[in-house]
């Protein structure tokens, strides 16, 4: 398999079957089985502990939950592996509005909407700094 198919880590798998891994945690996300997923997002970090999907995932999982420290936690670690990842600072800022740490998540969402200013991960930070200064927040 061509090497740009592969996603490295502790074991190089194919892109296809990491997504499917991926959708798998969502899908028990979805179905309201978050021991499940965590432990699908949980092997992934594992497996890929370099990457930022796996973290992002499961910060979101976390969040879902409204444990928004774990929730950064995760996020923070997506950050470290991938420093320009929009997502990841969109869901930096994300928890820190939600632990009303203001300052911090508008510096986050900030930076997510520099990274990706017309896209999806940029607009969402935009959303969460719109609802901040409608005081959604606190």
């Amino acid at each position: 398999m061509a090497d740009e198919q592969m996603v490295k880590g502790i074991i190089d798998v194919p892109r296809t079957d990491v997504m499917l891994m991926l959708e798998s945690g969502y899908l028990f996300m979805e179905l309201g089985k978050n021991k499940e997923a965590e432990e699908v997002f949980d092997g992934l970090c594992a497996m890929f502990p370099s990457n930022d999907v796996p973290h992002v995932a499961l910060g979101n999982l976390y969040f879902s939950q409204g444990k928004f420290s774990p929730a950064l936690k995760a996020q923070e670690k997506a950050v470290a592996c991938r420093p320009d990842s929009a997502a990841a600072h969109a869901g930096v800022a994300e928890a820190l509005f939600f632990l009303k740490r203001f300052d911090e998540a508008l510096a986050a969402a900030d930076q997510a909407i520099g990274l990706d200013t017309d896209g999806s991960a940029g607009q969402f930070a935009a959303s969460l700094k719109e609802a901040h200064e409608l005081g959604i927040f606190g």
